[in-house]
């Protein structure tokens, strides 16, 4: 009987935690845009295993948003960040076709404009869960992989593998935008 009532003890004490747990106070409303990661709400969600299906989330799906140049690790407010158009179709047969506009050359030493860019390449997700991309005429083909973060259709990737590019570290702010459903490019 003893032993009952001391497992009746314990349950009730870890009700009590629980509920103290939860009444932290309320988490800081996230901007509309996030710049960093910081910028992302956290939840208290307790997840054995993955952090949800990543690659259903991206297969048949357009990002429609915005990347950063290599200077995109400075905060939004700091003149030198600047950003460009950025839409990524990303197939389910591992293809990826990738529309921006970025200022640059058509030749070179030809006067500098903004340019329409089509380019393809291919796209995986490795073993930890992250999107490996690879754009053939972008950084030299070399793969880039990411940390996605969901928030309802909004994503933001994180560099967690820069290959070769010496201004890229792990943690920055990669591509970021809305999930569109289909090959949804708007222009």
């Amino acid at each position: 009987m003893r032993g009952l009532f001391a497992a009746a003890g314990v349950a009730a004490a870890l009700a009590v935690g629980a509920i103290a747990w939860g009444a932290g106070a309320a988490e800081p409303a996230a901007p509309a845009q996030p710049k960093s990661r910081a910028d992302w709400p956290t939840e208290r969600v307790i997840v054995i295993g993955r952090r949800g299906n990543v690659r259903d989330w991206l297969a048949g799906h357009t990002l429609r948003g915005s990347e950063g140049f290599a200077d995109g690790s400075a905060p939004s407010d700091i003149p030198s960040r600047s950003e460009y158009p950025w839409q990524v179709y990303y197939g389910y047969d591992g293809k990826i076709e990738a529309r921006f506009r970025k200022i640059g050359a058509r030749v070179p030493h030809a006067p500098m404009e903004e340019l329409d860019y089509v380019e393809t390449g291919t796209w995986r997700v490795n073993d930890e869960g992250d999107v490996c991309q690879s754009i053939n005429r972008v950084g030299w083909g070399v793969e880039l992989c990411y940390y996605l973060e969901r928030r309802g259709n909004r994503v933001a990737m994180y560099y967690t593998s820069c290959g070769a590019f010496n201004r890229c570290y792990p943690g920055r702010l990669g591509p970021e935008g809305e999930l569109v459903k289909g090959r949804a490019f708007t222009r």
